[in-house]
């Protein structure tokens, strides 16, 4: 078959395309298949390029013009003022005509070395060429001793095992010896021409190298500022140089500060954080003393002893700022940082000055100034107290008082008593129309009341039905409680009385330790809080009969025996006067103010709603209609109980097991911001902010909202002032989940911590000062009337002598003057022990068992008694129950003739010492005041030869030994000193 033949059968050739137009090279961007033009493309380049160039430079100007970049700048400044300041005082000071002396008597002693300057030379090159023969004398003296040493253990060893080459070791050993002490001869040579040499050359320079230390030493100080000043200011050149871009990687002194906290971490989604502390870069003078009167942020730390310093508690290399401070720990920036104001004004200030704004974003803001003391209780959260923080241990007392752990779970309130009197009973004591009239508005008819305002708040008041309906459920729950109520069986009490003496006694007797009648009176310098412990006797004679006071008084376990408050020990007579007086304590205008009356129309409301919330609404009318008033007064009532959550401080019959309402506290300081309804108030919105609004009117955020009764807000109001506020709101925010090693932790043993909450709830505090705080009842009393200081008072007071005055106050009288009497607490052999215990520990001293015996003589006795004598320590002392002639029981000091049994042999010689340093404003003299040096100097150089240490001792020899009759310690036993 020809190949020019088709293929009919098989597959056919494709044909040939047909040749593409083409198309000149310079129409090729006419195309239309690009969204760009080439030719413009060096333009876009070329504005991008320098747009980049910009931006970098703006980047890199805005790095470096940081704002702690200018701090650190200011700061250099402020070192180098103080660093010239510093050298101008220190010329100022200096001895310049010691200087001039000692610069005339160097040049002096430089001419003299030149003109002996060939003999110098000739006596240092004799100084070298001793010292390299030295060197070498040495090296063969060293050589030679290792020889012999080692040719000696081999010598004994052989003579140890009597090898048969004993004897020629022994002579090897005899030719090393001879060399050694060769070696040896000549080295002590070469020392001892050494050191003529170097003598003879100390006359020709010696004077001039004293000199030259004499001028170093007196220039000391002004040295060390100069070069500190040329380290700050080295120069315009090199500082810019080593904060210049790129090459700031080197050495640069503009720098970010930071204190790396690994056992602290910041709680992120799925990972914790080590804590990196950053504050430092700004506050340079933060822990340096010399900046206490520098301006923000150089400042000083106020009370270097107690924070940053190394050996303080807090040191900042293991706490760091925001442990205490909170905050943003990484931040450098001063709006970054979560800085708050402590005011309205500062906010304004700080607004103008650094552009700040509330940052709600940030999870844990700085703590304003005002509320540091917050900062404390994550690691004193063990203690009843933090040390040195009276606002915030206020806040803590405060919550105490006012019993907002009855309603609220908070840390540290776990096993507290109910604030509140038990209602149990309480159709025996009151009335219920004073019930009604006071659950209107405690604050109307006591201004101290701490019961606070259910009704007629900011939700529940302002219109008829409100009126109708607030005095429909305050009647349902007193009806409730007297049903309840099972009054207890009290002796009749005991009538009349004086009030005038009744007044004499409560206000000396010590009753103004725990209560106050009225408002208690701002005292400077000493808290007040304490007085609040007990309730405000404020017209009590309006609320409860003589009758039932009379009982109180005369044994308050026997009404209430779950009491707080301890029995004084009142005579019949003495109950009698005070109940007379109490009860003369009346509001005539409250008692007159007559009561709402029951609108059924209002209780039906009350009831309905209530029915309804455990059944439809069509079952709870059918209810309602089938229930009298008492069954609707009963039911409304128990229900409303609940609501309000009244059985949270008091004890209510029906809700003994019923659990508290209110939200928990627990980490109230850690709660988002986003969770907090700040309704339609504009209020600062922080933590803070909310928590103060909370407390001023807790039921303000239903203000504008569309609620049903059952709906609305039920914490009462408490009317809280101000200050309670900010103590309180304080505590609150201290609430944080923040995770603290227990390295951090407070270090305080059980024994203290215990003692310090048993000392709380008995309230000693407001009597006596302990660990320097409390005596809340001194402003109410003349000094001579004050309670005793307990300050050292186990290192004081015998154990054996303080248990059983613990446990029965009238046992002894050590003060007969004064009117407060101890009170008895019926304190358990427990409670006794933990108070022992406390004071021991904080004393620092043994416990139980100690040695009273004193090792003395009677020449010692019979010096100790003419001391006594001349110091007329009788005159204020007695040393036996009767009172000094002339003395009336204002004057007098404590009993001596119990010092033996009472008092530590030690405690008594640091007593006499030194009075002040023990009871700061005691009336005990200080006999021995030191000298202008400090040393205490005796008023009889004739005694014992002016020691005073001896003259003490003697002393409290003559009032164990003599006086109170206590046993000498034998020779062979150990002496208290």
């Amino acid at each position: 078959m020809s190949s020019e033949t088709p293929n009919e059968g098989g597959p056919k050739k494709p044909p040939i395309p047909t040749p593409a137009k083409k198309l000149p090279a310079l129409n090729i961007e006419r195309r239309g298949d690009r969204l760009y033009q080439v030719i413009y493309l060096h333009k876009w380049f070329a504005i991008s390029s320098l747009l980049l160039f910009l931006f970098t430079i703006a980047m890199v100007l805005a790095d470096y013009s940081r704002e702690w970049k200018r701090y650190q700048r200011d700061f250099v400044r402020l070192q180098i003022q103080k660093t010239r300041s510093d050298i101008q005082q220190v010329s100022s000071s200096l001895d310049r005509a010691k200087l001039q002396q000692l610069d005339q008597q160097l040049q002096q002693s430089r001419a003299q070395q030149q003109q002996n300057e060939a003999q110098i030379e000739k006596i240092q090159k004799q100084v070298s060429d001793l010292n390299a023969k030295l060197y070498a004398v040495d090296e063969n003296y060293r050589f030679s001793k290792a020889v012999y040493d080692s040719d000696k253990y081999g010598y004994e060893d052989a003579s140890a095992h009597k090898a048969s080459n004993t004897q020629r070791l022994g002579e090897k050993l005899k030719a090393t010896e001879k060399r050694m002490n060769d070696y040896k001869g000549q080295l002590d040579q070469v020392t001892l021409d050494l050191r003529a040499a170097n003598a003879e050359l100390d006359k020709y320079i010696g004077q001039r190298g004293t000199l030259q230390k004499d001028r170093e030493v007196l220039l000391a100080d002004y040295t060390r500022l100069q070069t500190r000043l040329n380290t700050l200011n080295p120069g315009a050149i090199i500082v810019s140089f080593r904060n210049a871009p790129v090459f700031d990687f080197m050495n640069p002194s503009e720098r970010i500060n930071q204190v790396i906290l690994s056992n602290l971490y910041n709680d992120q989604p799925f990972k914790a954080i080590p804590r990196v502390d950053r504050c430092t870069t700004c506050h340079l003078g933060i822990d340096q003393k010399t900046y206490q009167d520098a301006p923000q942020p150089f400042k000083t730390h106020p009370n270097l002893d107690m924070y940053l310093a190394s050996g303080s508690p807090h040191p900042l290399e293991t706490f760091g700022c925001t442990t205490c401070h909170a905050g943003l720990d990484r931040a450098t920036s001063f709006q970054n940082a979560a800085h708050m104001p402590r005011s309205e004004d500062q906010r304004k200030e700080w607004q103008k000055k650094y552009g700040w704004r509330e940052d709600e974003f940030i999870p844990q803001p700085m703590l304003p100034m005002n509320s540091i003391e917050a900062g404390c209780y994550k690691c004193h959260n063990a203690s009843s107290e933090v040390p040195k923080a009276a606002a915030f241990n206020t806040g803590r007392d405060l919550i105490r008082i006012y019993g907002c752990f009855g309603c609220h779970k908070i840390p540290g309130y776990e096993n507290i008593r109910k604030v509140g009197p038990d209602l149990s009973t309480v159709s025996g004591k009151l009335t219920k129309e004073w019930v009604r009239k006071w659950l209107a508005n405690p604050k109307e008819f006591k201004s101290q009341a701490r019961m606070p305002q259910f009704w007629w708040n900011s939700n529940n008041s302002g219109s008829p039905y409100w009126d109708k309906r607030n005095a429909a459920e305050i009647n349902a729950i007193a009806e409730f409680l007297w049903a309840n109520s099972k009054p207890k069986e009290l002796p009749a009490g005991r009538t009349g009385g004086n009030p005038e003496k009744g007044k004499q006694i409560v206000e000396t007797v010590g009753c103004f330790g725990c209560h106050a009648i009225g408002p208690i009176q701002e005292v400077a310098n000493q808290s007040q809080i304490r007085r609040r412990h007990g309730y405000n006797l404020e017209n009590q004679g309006s609320k409860v009969p003589q009758s039932w006071i009379y009982n109180w008084v005369k044994d308050p376990a026997q009404v209430w025996p779950e009491t707080k408050m301890p029995s004084l020990r009142l005579t019949d007579e003495e109950a009698a006067d005070v109940s007379a007086y109490v009860a003369s304590l009346k509001n005539p205008e409250w008692e007159k103010k007559p009561l709402p009356q029951i609108d059924q129309a209002a209780l039906d409301d009350v009831t309905l709603e209530l029915l309804r919330n455990n059944s439809t609404d069509i079952e709870a009318r059918e209810k309602l209609k089938g229930m009298s008033v008492e069954q609707k007064n009963l039911y409304a009532g128990e229900r409303l109980i609940s609501r309000y959550g009244c059985f949270g401080c008091h004890n209510i019959p029906k809700f003994e097991k019923a659990q508290p309402i209110g939200t928990e506290l627990t980490e109230a300081g850690s709660k988002l911001i986003s969770q907090l309804d700040f309704g339609f108030l504009p209020i600062e919105h922080s933590r803070r902010g909310w928590y103060e609004q909370k407390l001023k009117d807790p039921r303000i955020f239903d203000v504008g909202r569309v609620k049903r009764p059952e709906e609305l807000l039920k914490m009462p109001n408490f009317h809280f002032s101000d200050k309670e506020v900010d103590s309180i709101s304080g505590v609150l925010v201290s609430l944080v989940k923040d995770p603290v090693p227990l390295e951090m932790r407070d270090k305080t043993t059980q024994a203290i911590a215990d003692g310090r909450q048993l000392l709380a709830e008995k309230n000693c505090r407001g009597c006596h000062i302990i660990e320097g705080a409390g005596g809340d009842i001194r402003p109410t009393k003349e000094q001579a009337q004050w309670p005793p200081n307990l300050n050292t008072e186990v290192f004081k007071t015998q154990p054996l002598s303080l248990h059983p005055f613990l446990k029965d106050p009238s046992i002894v009288k050590l003060r007969p003057w004064l009117s407060a009497r101890m009170p008895t607490f019926h304190f358990t052999e427990q409670q006794a022990a933990t108070i022992e215990r406390y004071f021991s520990a904080l004393d620092k001293v043994d416990y139980p068992f100690i040695n009273t015996d004193v090792n003395t003589d009677a020449e010692r006795l019979k010096v100790g008694a003419e001391l006594f004598t001349k110091l007329q320590c009788q005159s204020c002392h007695p040393t036996s129950n009767a009172i000094p002639p002339g003395k009336s029981p204002e004057d007098l000091a404590p009993n001596l003739q119990l010092a033996h049994e009472r008092l530590r042999p030690d405690w008594v010689l640091q007593w006499v010492a030194d009075p002040q340093k023990i009871f700061p404003g005691t009336r005990m003299p200080t006999f021995f005041p030191p000298n202008d040096k400090g040393v205490p100097v005796s008023p009889f150089p004739d005694i014992l030869g002016g020691d005073v240490k001896a003259q003490i001792q003697a002393i409290r020899d003559h009032l164990f030994i003599t006086v109170g009759g206590g046993k000498r310690a034998t020779r062979s036993s150990s002496v208290t000193n």
